[in-house]
């Protein structure tokens, strides 16, 4: 990462610190003198409202960010994007305490991440007037003018210089342009998302101009499925623009990504908050050179955080308790979703919870059906990046719904032929690529616009290659016969989320047809499905999935599996023992540990629930995402305590 480096003249760099945090963009002619100094720069991304302390599950919190600001002299703070959605701390107020959070916590810039527009612009840009620090958005346009020119005095909603260290650092920040389909399209179909490539040239001359010793690229962009990635982007720093740009903080993915691509370092933390990057820049002799840290939780645990923050937060908190806090009922078993580890299951395979989720759905949509006289198959699906957490065993609550569906959706009804579904359910398959003896699938990408699906079952071929249909078949509820992928005629109702019928997720074939009806709010729907089921004493049935999702229209033939499950006590392995679990809230099972703690039972196919009989903490093992087959860069072996 090497550049050429100047300092501002000192009347240029008088009237750059007055405005530091928000201007710095009008151009000065910078002296031919290499500048000399270190910049740091803490980063988060993908916080999603996980701005609480948590070492069990190694969060870091927000008031020890901001405290690892407040105690390195001269560090900036920024976020990559996807802070203003996610846990009720987040969604309740449609990101305002998230804002608030963050202006007291220090931060000195965010990007606008394409979870910042669920709520609508309006709801946006009033967060952006609330915000003591820039947000930025470089290449979103509303008509010829940046989204967010102007909306922050003295901002032009692109870019920042601010001085850490001595440095001038120039900051502009990119949302993915795929925030067009990743992002409800109702609520950013007036906006324009212009090519990554050509806005960040444009922005790395614009900074170096205005005097930028050091350039960072603040993205929202992700190494995995966004049609232009950080890594496209560092990749296409090439002739006039090589060495030009130092780094990209990312975000999006919900990976963690600390390497160089051509000469510029990307780093990104993951989510959740359980890590936080330190980016160090060094100026000498005319070059910069970058370094990056991802600090865990382990890694800042003695920094005392930040009181004001701390006591803001719980204020925040205690403000939402009551209503967060009504009960709704109890369960025996955990509804998955979320994440294990980088693994988010909803997205690559069923789950009871998508289960659940999709017939909540369906029920819904069944009863519009009977009330406006509509005879025909009824159908659902629910996208899994809609399904944020999990709901463990135990008490049920309505902060637990909200956590689960933050989006404050609407279902929509419409009327699909067989022929659509199929287009449908190939674009939930399409990233499906491969699958070994075990049936562990091998794709390496994952989406949100993965469906979990009622009313029906699909089988798919994960290896059929490219221009082959991934889904082999699609069979409603009730028939013994798959429907016909050419069939255009017959009416089928599909109920869904209104993101995913207005074409989010690249469903576009759902976005042009007429809607039906709104059978209710996602919330409401998913809280009153709940309440039948309890009522019922149905609720059992989604102990473990249905298979309504089946992986075994290729060479897999679906088999038992042994998967294999570290005992711990008092953190330590448990060896040579004797112990008892329950699979799926079925009966105790005695089983025996190894010498090193592992326990290995054989489970039938697909996922399964396991805990320690007595307990009520459940692990999830899978052999189609490998949870319990192996370890490796994305999986760990299930520890049960």
């Amino acid at each position: 990462m090497k550049k050429t480096l100047s300092i501002l003249s000192a009347a240029a760099l008088a009237l750059s610190v007055s405005v530091l945090g928000f201007a710095g963009c009008a151009p000065q002619p910078p002296e031919e003198q290499p500048a000399e100094g270190q910049a740091v720069i803490f980063h988060t991304n993908d916080t999603h409202g996980y701005l609480q302390e948590s070492e069990e599950d190694g969060i870091i919190g927000i008031a020890r960010v901001a405290a690892l600001k407040e105690q390195t002299e001269g560090a900036l703070l920024v976020d990559a994007g996807d802070a203003t959605q996610g846990l009720p701390v987040a969604s309740l107020t449609q990101g305002a305490d998230v804002i608030d959070l963050f202006n007291l916590a220090g931060y000195d810039a965010m990007a606008l991440g394409n979870h910042e527009f669920d709520f609508g612009t309006e709801n946006l840009l009033q967060n952006v007037r609330r915000a003591d620090f820039p947000m930025l958005a470089a290449n979103v346009y509303d008509g010829d003018e940046p989204l967010l020119a102007g909306v922050q005095e003295g901002s032009d909603g692109c870019s920042v210089i601010l001085e850490s260290g001595g440095l001038q650092v120039g900051i502009f920040a990119l949302t993915t342009a795929d925030t067009r389909t990743s992002t409800n399209p109702v609520l950013v179909g007036d906006l324009d998302f212009r090519s990554e490539i050509e806005t960040a040239k444009e922005q790395i001359d614009a900074l170096e101009a205005a005097g930028a010793d050091a350039v960072v690229a603040l993205c929202h962009m992700g190494n995995s499925d966004a049609t232009c990635t950080s890594v496209d982007l560092a990749e296409a720093m090439t002739g006039e623009y090589e060495g030009r740009l130092d780094a990209i903080i990312d975000g999006h993915s919900h990976t963690t990504e600390n390497g160089e691509v051509n000469g510029v370092l990307i780093a990104q933390t993951g989510t959740g908050l359980t890590q936080v990057g330190k980016m160090t820049l060094t100026a000498e002799d005319g070059e910069v050179t970058v370094e990056e840290e991802l600090l865990s939780y382990e890694d800042v645990a003695s920094v005392q955080p930040s009181a004001a923050v701390a006591e803001k937060l719980a204020e925040i908190e205690a403000s939402q308790e009551d209503l967060l806090g009504e009960k709704v009922g109890d369960i025996d078993f955990t509804l998955w979703a979320g994440q294990i580890g980088e693994i988010a299951m909803t997205r690559a395979v069923e789950t009871n919870f998508g289960d659940f989720a999709a017939d909540a759905v369906r029920s819904a949509a069944e009863q519009f059906a009977a009330e406006a006289g509509i005879d025909a198959p009824v159908v659902a699906a629910e996208n899994g990046g809609g399904i944020r957490a999990a709901i463990p065993y135990g008490e049920v609550t309505v902060g637990s719904l909200v956590s689960a569906f933050p989006f404050s959706n609407t279902i929509f009804v419409k009327q699909v032929t067989p022929k659509i579904l199929y287009e449908v359910m190939e674009v939930s398959g399409s990233l499906l690529d491969g699958q070994d003896e075990n049936g562990m699938l091998l794709q390496t990408a994952i989406s949100g616009g993965f469906l979990q699906v009622s009313g029906f079952t699909v089988r798919f071929d994960p290896s059929a290659g490219e221009g082959e249909h991934k889904v082999v078949s699609i069979t409603l509820d009730g028939e013994s016969q798959p429907l016909d992928r050419d069939d255009d005629t017959r009416a089928i109702l599909m109920a869904s989320n209104n993101f995913i019928m207005s074409g989010g997720n690249n469903y576009t074939m759902l976005a042009s047809l007429p809607k039906l009806g709104e059978p209710g709010g996602e919330l409401e729907v998913m809280r009153a499905y709940f309440e039948d089921c309890l009522a019922s004493g149905s609720l059992a049935d989604y102990a473990r999935p249905q298979g309504r999702i089946r992986m075994d229209g290729g060479s897999y033939t679906p088999k038992d599996y042994t998967a294999t499950l570290l005992v711990e006590r008092d953190g330590q392995p448990l060896a040579d023992a004797e112990v008892s679990y329950i699979l799926d809230g079925g009966a105790a099972v005695a089983a025996r540990t190894d010498g090193q703690g592992y326990l290995r039972i054989t489970v039938a196919d697909g996922a399964h629930s396991v805990r320690l009989a007595g307990g009520t903490r459940e692990v999830y093992i899978d052999n189609y995402l490998g949870i319990g087959l192996v370890e490796d860069a994305l999986r760990t072996y299930p520890v049960l305590r």
